[in-house]
């Protein structure tokens, strides 16, 4: 913990990086100038306001070379650069390292070719329909030994399309073509833009592919352009390169024959594609020798059939589903030329091993600010039932403490689990199919685990679940589990009527018995880094129908099952982030979520291990784990003490903000907001202003802070340093932190990988 940290010191810390900044200009050549990059001014009236501050950006992001890079206004590595001085005999060191490695050389004013640069320029602008386009560059040297590229852009009228033709012939591919091209990109009165061509010509591609055109390529297609109509239009003619497309390419192929290699496998140099034990099921021919796998497991997976037109996307689907079957180390596909109609596939696959035993030992950290060790022993069957079922049996257990500003007792923990899953859907009478690119599973899981905190806390929980994984596409999965059974027992707290009222919402002894559906889309996943946004959301349920027959009421007329008390709740919690990529390197995330968890006829509040907590290196980054809340309440305001493990609650509302830098290849660095806060959703004396009530808003604790993250692609290590600057639970403006320009109660977090 750190106290009393003076505002002043970081403004020193401040000072000192502004005048080595400053310093960086003396160390350039005689004669030299440092360049600060360009500046793009349009000229034109014409151009909308947003299409000028989009081409200024397309504009200064093609000038080459690009000046030293910034972080927080400061050029950081080109002032290590000049720290670590000349250039030295020595190949290792420090100053090497910061000279090489960490730092920057100057970029200098006399290696930017401003002519190259306009013609770049230029270029970029009649690609988006700016024929009659000029530019204008010089050097604009007014700050001492500094330079910038100063562009003046004239960008003319913007071209827009008149109208598009495709020119048809005799051809069967022409037909084709000329049947579908109602779905153009090529629009008349949109603007000219070479990019949509490309787009153009990449969408008939896959048209035609899906039409059994396996051999055409985009380069067949050629967009001739006609500038000469006036009034700044243009005419666009589609038609197909007679002279450079290939007489296989004319046609459209139908699927003959699938074969399907089930064990294939070098011998030396020679491929293993002998026939010998060959099955027909259907329309497949499956060869495999060892009989390894049941038919169906081929089947289901493959989307092409013999006597179907060949399709670019049942192609890739086929791919997809045999790879995510999770069985086969290596799947790919060979076609070949039958006739001038018929194709043949043949798909070689080379499976895993089937059994495999894996030992595994490390550090971990949990989002709640438990940190520690882990180690478990799993053995996996990945052809249970040789219909491609895994089976994963599992034991592991480790040790975990609270690492922060409080120091609390180490939690051990032990588990068990086993896991069967089924690459299909399971339901009984039915037969569903699926079609995704992505295999569903049906899962049968059985779950033990205990945790303790020594003589203070004991919880074991066993769970038996069935249900279903599977995903529409690439961004979007469904977890559905109609069946969750639970039962849960807490120890020794309830052995202390003391202990019971102090840590009375820890407590739960009895069933969980209620289906959980979760949904999430990530609009990042499978692209190049991009703006966009992930969501989560799940539907927690318990006792619904059970409390509901049975008339459940807490305080009325409790009900219980099997001589055990069972759960009755409703609980919803969604999480939305958003994801703003500003350049290379640099990135904004936002996240808010919320847990709403609302407790009625058999129970007063959640069960201990569907509880929310806040505070933690995920949550609430200057606060301690789980101690946050609820609402108003603190251990240390409300009674002077320091003895809770934790506090939980049944409903959470958090928002989190964070702005990521990369300074040095596998280093970076952040700054962050927190806000948030727990609440109970029923009153309970031994949490004073823990309820909920419409003044919610008023009692979010805050926090902000700074982080470092070392990412060395298998692992990303994490430290946050979080201070809170406003704590609800004091009174007046001693809720504020920041008074006085001091801040208080620093918690350091160390974690694996990003919080959100």
């Amino acid at each position: 913990m750190i106290k009393n940290l003076q505002i002043k010191n970081c403004f020193t810390l401040w000072l000192a990086l502004f005048l080595i900044g400053c310093s960086n200009t003396k160390h350039l050549p005689k004669d030299e100038r440092l360049f600060r990059g360009s500046k793009v001014i349009i000229h034109d009236a014409e151009t909308s306001r947003k299409d000028r501050k989009q081409l200024k950006n397309d504009l200064a992001g093609i000038v080459r070379p690009r000046p030293n890079t910034k972080f927080l206004g400061f050029r950081l590595k080109l002032s290590l650069y000049n720290l670590a001085g000349g250039d030295t005999k020595k190949k290792r060191g420090l100053k090497q390292w910061l000279r090489n490695k960490v730092g920057e050389p100057p970029v200098l004013t006399s290696s930017v070719k401003l002519d190259v640069n306009k013609g770049l320029m230029i270029n970029l602008l009649q690609n988006k329909g700016y024929f009659l386009a000029t530019a204008k560059a010089h050097l604009d040297s007014n700050i001492k030994r500094k330079s910038q590229a100063i562009f003046d852009i004239n960008t003319g009228p913007q071209y827009t399309i008149n109208k598009v033709e495709f020119r048809k012939d005799s051809t069967l591919i022409s037909y084709d073509l000329d049947s579908d091209f109602y779905q153009t990109l090529l629009t008349p009165g949109a603007p000219y833009n070479l990019d949509l061509i490309k787009a153009e010509r990449s969408r008939i591609d896959r048209m035609l592919k899906e039409k059994g055109y396996y051999y055409f390529k985009p380069d067949y297609i050629l967009v001739l352009v006609d500038s000469n109509l006036g009034d700044h239009k243009v005419n666009m003619y589609v038609r197909l390169k007679h002279k450079e497309i290939p007489d296989e390419a004319y046609r459209a192929y139908t699927i003959n024959d699938v074969s399907i290699y089930a064990n294939y496998r070098l011998r030396g140099n020679e491929q293993d594609t002998s026939k010998a034990n060959e099955t027909v099921n259907g329309n497949y021919f499956i060869i495999d020798r060892k009989k390894a796998f049941r038919p169906k497991v081929f089947t289901d997976a493959l989307i092409f059939e013999k006597g179907e037109e060949y399709s670019l996307d049942d192609q890739n689907t086929s791919l997809s589903r045999l790879v995510n079957l999770g069985t086969f180390k290596f799947v790919k596909n060979r076609f070949e030329l039958v006739n001038d109609s018929l194709l043949d596939v043949f798909y070689y696959l080379t499976p895993f091993p089937k059994k495999s035993l894996r030992l595994e030992l490390g550090a971990l950290t949990q989002n709640d600010n438990r940190t520690g060790t882990r180690g478990s022993i799993s053995w996996r069957n990945r052809n249970t039932f040789k219909g491609a079922e895994e089976l994963l049996l599992k034991i592991n257990g480790g040790i975990e403490s609270q690492f922060g500003s409080v120091t609390q007792l180490p939690i051990y923990n032990f588990g068990a689990e086993a896991n069967l899953s089924f690459p299909r859907f399971v339901v009984p009478f039915f037969d569903i199919q699926n079609r995704s690119r992505f295999m569903p599973r049906s899962i049968i899981r059985l779950k033990a685990h205990y945790e303790t905190e020594l003589t203070l806390l004991n919880i074991t929980s066993y769970t038996a679940s069935f249900g279903y994984d599977w995903k529409e596409d690439m961004h979007k999965e469904h977890q559905f589990y109609p069946i969750n059974l639970t039962y849960v027992k807490t120890d020794t707290l309830s052995r202390s009527d003391q202990l019971r009222l102090l840590y009375g919402n820890l407590v739960f002894n009895g069933i969980i018995l209620g289906p959980t559906y979760e949904y999430t889309y990530n609009s990042q996943v499978g692209a190049a880094p991009k703006s966009g946004i992930y969501f989560d959301g799940l539907i927690d349920l318990s006792g619904n129908i059970l409390g509901l027959v049975q008339g459940a009421d807490y305080n009325k007329n409790p009900q219980k099952i099997a001589g055990l008390t069972y759960a009755q709740y409703v609980k919803l919690q969604p999480d939305i982030r958003y994801y703003l990529h500003l350049s290379k390197g640099a990135l904004i995330v936002a996240r808010a979520i919320a847990g709403i968890g609302i407790p009625y006829g058999n129970s007063r509040q959640l069960p201990n291990i569907k509880q929310l907590w806040a505070g933690g290196n995920s949550d609430l980054r200057g606060f301690p784990s789980r101690l946050v809340g609820p609402g108003t309440f603190n251990e240390y305001s409300a009674y002077n003490t320091k003895q809770y493990i934790e506090t939980l609650g049944d409903l959470k509302l958090e928002c989190n903000l964070e702005f990521r830098q990369n300074i040095y290849k596998f280093i970076n660095a952040a700054l962050f907001a927190d806000a948030g806060n727990i609440w109970l959703y029923n009153d309970n004396p031994a949490y004073p202003g823990g309820k909920f009530t419409s003044n919610f808003y008023k009692q979010l604790a805050a926090d902000v802070g700074f982080g470092l993250r070392f990412d060395f692609s298998i692992l990303l290590l994490r430290f946050d340093f979080g201070f809170p600057v406003y704590e609800p639970w004091l009174a007046g403006s001693n809720s504020l932190q920041m008074n006085s320009g001091t801040i208080k109660n620093m918690v350091f977090n160390i974690a694996i990988g990003y919080p959100f």
